[in-house]
């Protein structure tokens, strides 16, 4: 499969107040056409501020990417103009946002905001573009007589659904997706993840997924990568990482996790808290939770190891092992 897109060794940086925050350290991963990447990790992490680079819609000041490059059909994302931007966003490229709040404008009622993006991005009617967008209102399960209404008169889970027929209306190569139905009930999870596996295989749309539920990675995903300060801990295919993970943190992650089948009266929660991204430790920045942290992971650059083709994992004890 060839590769769609390549992130290799991004680097993001926060400044404020005199303090530098290192967001994102280093980032690599490749998709193909059609295949989905889940964004594993806690809040902070940086998850976010990896899709926004993607987009190249990071707030400047006080975000500056420092370092790498991101490759779309072999186009550095990072080096173009942004008048082409601007025609690659919402039609090539599309987000969903994790907080409809701010993505939606209050004072344009939904079908207007919803047929704006048709038109800018299609040769289309303003007709055609309103039954456009009375259909996606529609899909994701909004009756099309509330194209009028504005964003106040809705849920906040039925803003999110506006906010995912937004981001599908165009239907992207590439969609990032912030963690779209934590807003939503169980139900409506389950049909907007359908919804986006049907676009997915229909037009053979690439995604990253951004999520705290490895259940809907599960449902959703072919890769994933687990991150952890800024920093890809493990990453490999689905199977990889939840028939075999490796890394200290990812199963600190599935520890967490209740099962029905487990007797435990406790689960057990990883100790401690995220680094100071202001001022990550040396070496391994999980080294401070991690229960098999050596001397040498709190120490110097942690390699990122290949244990099975495509499986990665950034952790010294595991280097340790082989040279052992």
């Amino acid at each position: 499969m060839s590769e769609f897109l390549t992130v290799k060794d991004l680097v993001v940086e926060y400044s404020s107040g005199g303090q530098h925050v290192q967001a994102v350290n280093g980032v690599s991963f490749t998709l193909g056409k059609g295949e989905t990447l889940g964004l594993v990790g806690e809040t902070g992490a940086g998850k976010t501020t990896i899709a926004k680079a993607i987009l190249q819609i990071l707030p400047d000041p006080p975000a500056k990417v420092l370092g790498g490059e991101i490759l779309l059909e072999g186009k550095d994302v990072l080096k173009m103009p942004e008048k082409e931007l601007l025609t690659i966003r919402g039609s090539k490229i599309s987000m969903i946002f994790q907080d409809p709040m701010t993505a939606l404008n209050p004072i344009m009622s939904v079908g207007s905001q919803i047929t704006e993006v048709i038109l800018l991005h299609n040769k289309i009617s303003e007709k055609e573009a309103m039954e456009r967008a009375c259909g996606m209102l529609e899909m994701v399960g909004i009756p099309r007589t509330r194209y009028v209404e504005y964003p106040h008169q809705f849920s906040g889970g039925m803003k999110q659904r506006v906010v995912i027929a937004m981001a599908l209306a165009c239907e992207p190569e590439l969609l990032l997706a912030d963690e779209p139905t934590t807003a939503l009930d169980v139900t409506i999870q389950a049909q907007v993840l359908e919804m986006m596996n049907d676009l997915r295989e229909k037009l053979q749309t690439t995604m990253i997924l951004i999520t705290h539920d490895l259940g809907v990675v599960a449902e959703t995903c072919n890769k994933v990568a687990i991150v952890y300060a800024g920093h890809i801990m493990e990453s490999g295919t689905k199977e990889d990482i939840f028939l075999s993970p490796m890394h200290p943190y990812t199963h600190g992650l599935f520890g967490s996790i209740p099962k029905l089948d487990d007797k435990s009266k406790r689960l057990s929660p990883i100790p401690g808290l995220p680094p100071d991204p202001t001022n990550l430790p040396e070496g391994c920045p999980f080294a401070p939770r991690c229960p098999k942290a050596t001397a040498a992971c709190r120490q110097g650059v942690t390699p990122n190891v290949e244990v099975t083709p495509g499986h990665f994992v950034r952790c010294g004890e595991l280097v340790q092992k082989e040279v052992d």
